[in-house]
C-alpha cells in the first residue's frame, strides 16, 4: 500500500509495491517498493517532468536518465549500486527499480558521525577506489565522485551511486545549462575547461577521501568563488593537528600528488592512490593492513566498449570522435529497450567484416584510424585498408593494416626494458626488487621490466622504505627518502595535552645548527633533541664545518619527536699542478692546501675552487661518494 506521504504516486510501478517516499528533489522522487515476485526491496527513481521549464530541457533530462540506465548496465561492482530494471510508468514517466542499501550516506556520517576508526574509513576508501577504477576500466567517468553519493551500508561498505541524475537546484548540485559536477570536489581542468577523464574522478576521490580522513575539506571557503579560486591556483591546506595515525610528512606527500593542478601528476589510478595511502599510515596492524588491501584489485580486466551518447550530466563516459557509427552488440541495452519501448536507445550498423582482436597480455587498448574502439580482447568489424594500433601500459605499441581475406594475428606485446636508477636518502642501502638481493647499494643502476608490477625495498640499519610499482611506472628521478621502521614497542603515543612540546631529533653523521621560523636554537648533535612547540614550522639547517645548507618544513605533534636527517660525509682530496693554492668549497675558505689534503664534505652538489698566485681554478661536483679531485693550476 502506498504511503500517505506520497498521495501522488500510485500503489504500484510496474511489478513493483510502493511502500514509502525515501527522498525528493527538483529533478524526481525516491521510493522504497518490494518486488513481489521475490520479495526483494528496491529503489524506484522516477523523473519529474511537469515542473521542468521548456522541451530542450526536457530532453535533456531524459538523456540523463537515460545515460543511468546505459552505464549501468555496463558495470558490475559490488561498490558499485546495481540498476535492476528499467521501464516507464503510464502517466508518471520512466523509472529505474534500482538496489536498495539500507545505510546512512557518507556525507551525513561525515558531518555528524557516527564516529569512524581509521580502519572503517580506510575500508571505506578502498572499496571506493576498487568500484571507481571499475568504472574507468570500462571507459566510465562518474564526474560528480562525492560523499552524498556514497551510501555506507549497514555492513560498513560503501555503494557509489547517481550516475546521471542531478537531484536538487542548488548552489552544490547541478542543472541544466550551469556547472557540471560540484564545486567543492570539482577538478582544475573540470572548473578551467569543463573536460574530465578518469584522472578527474581521482582527483575528486582524493578531496573526498581527505575529508573523510580529516573531516575537512582541503578547499575550505565561504563562497563557490572561493572554493573554485582555491582548487585551480591553491595546494591543499594543511590539517592541524595531523590526522591520527598518518605520518603527517606521507599525507602531504600523497595529497599533494592525488591533488595535483596537472592531471598527469596525479596517481594513475584509485588503487595506486590508496596503495600510497597506506605507506603512510602507521596506526593499523598487520592483519587490518592485509584487510584493506584485499580491497584494491589490480583492474586488469578489458573494458567494455564505450557508449556514444549526446547528453551532458554527472556521469561521461571518455570521449572519443567515431569516424563512422559503431555496431557494438549491446544485449543489456536492446533488453532496456524492450522494457521502456520508448525506443530511447539508438543502434546502427557498420559495414565490414567481424574479426576477434586478442592480444597477449589481454587489456591492451585498440586504435583504428587513429580512434579508440575498445580493449582486447573484443570483437571489432574491419574493412581492407583499416590501420590498428595496439597499446598498453609498459609495453611496446603494434601496428597492423587489416587485408582482404586475412585473420588478424594475436598480437604479442613486448615489454618496454629499461635502466633505472634507485637512489635513497641516506645513500648505501640495500635493494631488493621483487623478493630477490641485488648486488650492491643505492645509488644503484637496474634493469626495469614496464611490463610487469614490481615490489622495491630498501633497507639500510633500522631505516627503510618500501613501495609497489604497478606496469609501466617506474622509479625516474625520485630519491626515495628512508624512515625508521616502527613497531608496537617504538611507535610514539601523541600527548593527551594538544598544547604540550613535541621535539626534533638529528640522525646522521655530523651536527648542525638549527634555526626554526628564523629564531637560532643553537647546536644540534646527532641523536640530540630539541624541543618545539606543535604546529608546522620552517626549519634552517647549516653546517660550516661540512659545507652543508638546507631547509625542511616540519610539523609537530604534541607530545611526539620528529626525525631530521642530514646527508652522510664524502672525503674529497684536492691536488693541483705545477703550484699549490687555497681551497675553497662553496665559497668558504676549507682551510687546506691543494696539496693532496683532504677534508670532509656533506654528499651532494658543491663547487670546488682553488686560489693560487698565479689564478684559480673552479670544478662543480655532485658528490655521491668519495673523491679524488686533479687541476692544473
Amino acid at each position: 500500500m502506498a504511503d500517505p506521504d506520497i498521495p501522488n504516486y500510485p500503489k504500484m510501478i510496474g511489478r513493483y509495491q510502493v511502500q514509502r517516499l525515501l527522498g525528493s528533489g527538483a529533478m524526481g522522487s525516491v521510493v522504497l517498493a518490494e518486488d513481489p515476485r521475490i520479495k526483494r526491496k528496491v529503489a524506484i527513481k522516477l523523473m519529474k517532468l511537469d515542473g521542468v521549464r521548456t522541451q530542450a530541457d526536457q530532453h535533456e533530462y531524459l538523456m540523463r536518465f537515460q545515460r543511468e540506465a546505459e552505464v549501468s548496465g555496463l558495470l558490475n561492482h559490488p561498490g558499485i549500486v546495481a540498476i535492476y530494471d528499467v521501464g516507464e510508468e503510464e502517466g508518471y514517466g520512466p523509472f529505474l527499480a534500482m538496489e536498495f542499501v539500507p545505510g546512512k550516506p557518507l556525507d551525513g556520517i561525515i558531518r555528524s558521525g557516527p564516529a569512524l576508526s581509521l580502519k572503517e574509513k580506510l575500508r571505506i576508501a578502498g572499496g571506493l577506489a576498487d568500484a571507481l577504477d571499475h568504472a574507468h576500466a570500462k571507459g566510465i567517468v562518474h564526474r560528480d565522485v562525492k560523499p552524498g553519493n556514497v551510501m555506507v551500508g549497514e555492513d560498513g561498505r560503501p555503494k557509489l551511486m547517481d550516475f546521471g541524475i542531478a537531484k536538487r537546484e542548488d548552489a552544490c548540485l547541478t542543472q541544466t545549462g550551469t556547472f557540471l559536477g560540484t564545486p567543492s570536489y570539482a577538478s582544475p581542468e573540470q572548473i578551467r575547461e569543463g573536460t574530465v577523464d578518469s584522472r578527474s574522478d581521482i582527483f575528486s576521490f582524493g578531496v573526498l577521501v581527505f575529508e573523510l580522513m580529516s573531516g575537512q575539506s582541503p578547499f575550505p571557503g565561504t563562497s563557490i568563488n572561493t572554493i573554485l579560486y582555491r582548487i585551480v591556483n591553491e595546494p591543499p591546506v594543511d590539517i592541524q593537528p595531523p590526522v591520527m595515525g598518518i605520518l603527517p610528512e606521507g599525507w602531504r606527500r600523497v595529497f599533494e600528488k592525488v591533488l595535483a593542478k596537472k592531471p598527469e601528476d596525479r596517481h594513475p589510478t584509485c588503487t595506486a592512490f590508496m596503495r600510497d595511502m597506506l605507506n603512510a599510515v602507521v596506526e593499523l596492524g598487520k592483519e587490518d593492513r592485509r584487510e584493506v588491501m584485499g580491497l584494491l584489485h589490480l583492474n586488469g580486466e578489458a573494458p567494455m566498449p564505450e557508449i556514444v551518447s549526446t547528453s551532458f550530466d554527472e556521469t561521461m563516459v571518455v570521449p572519443t570522435a567515431p569516424s563512422r557509427r559503431s555496431s557494438w552488440p549491446w544485449i543489456a541495452a536492446l533488453a532496456l529497450v524492450v522494457a521502456v519501448g520508448g525506443g530511447w536507445f539508438i543502434f546502427s550498423g557498420k559495414k565490414g567484416t567481424r574479426l576477434q582482436l586478442e592480444s597477449s597480455p589481454t587489456g591492451a587498448k585498440v586504435f583504428m584510424n587513429e580512434l579508440a574502439v575498445g580493449n582486447t580482447p573484443m570483437n571489432q568489424p574491419l574493412s581492407p585498408g583499416d590501420k590498428l594500433r595496439i597499446e598498453l601500459k609498459g609495453h611496446q605499441s603494434l601496428s597492423y593494416e587489416f587485408k582482404p581475406g586475412e585473420v588478424p594475428p594475436a598480437f604479442k606485446l613486448q615489454p618496454v626494458i629499461t635502466e633505472e636508477l634507485v637512489d635513497s636518502l641516506p645513500q648505501g642501502a640495500t635493494v631488493v626488487l621483487d623478493e630477490k638481493l641485488l648486488e650492491g647499494t643505492t645509488p644503484l643502476k637496474v634493469t626495469w621490466n614496464q611490463g610487469q608490477p614490481h615490489r622495491l625495498t630498501l633497507t639500510k640499519a633500522k631505516q627503510g622504505f618500501a613501495s609497489d610499482f604497478g606496469p609501466g611506472e617506474v622509479p625516474g628521478s625520485r630519491v626515495f627518502e628512508l624512515r625508521e621502521a616502527t613497531t608496537s614497542e617504538t611507535r610514539q603515543e601523541p600527548s593527551l595535552d594538544p598544547t604540550a612540546p613535541g621535539s626534533v631529533k638529528l640522525a646522521g653523521g655530523f651536527s648542525v645548527r638549527v634555526k626554526a621560523d628564523g629564531k637560532d636554537l643553537g647546536e644540534l648533535s646527532p641523536g640530540a633533541k630539541l624541543p618545539l612547540s606543535p604546529g608546522r614550522h620552517q626549519l634552517e639547517l647549516a653546517s660550516s664545518r661540512h659545507f652543508y645548507k638546507d631547509s625542511k618544513a616540519v610539523s609537530i605533534v604534541a607530545g611526539q619527536t620528529a626525525t631530521l636527517t642530514v646527508p652522510e660525509l664524502a672525503t674529497v682530496t684536492v691536488e693541483t699542478f705545477p703550484g699549490t693554492g687555497k681551497v675553497l668549497v662553496d665559497g668558504q675558505d676549507a682551510g687546506i692546501e691543494s696539496d693532496g689534503s683532504s677534508i670532509q664534505v656533506a654528499l651532494g652538489r658543491h663547487t670546488i675552487t682553488v686560489r693560487g698566485p698565479k689564478g684559480s681554478k673552479s670544478e662543480t661536483l655532485d658528490l655521491t661518494g668519495d673523491k679524488g679531485l686533479r687541476l692544473p693550476l
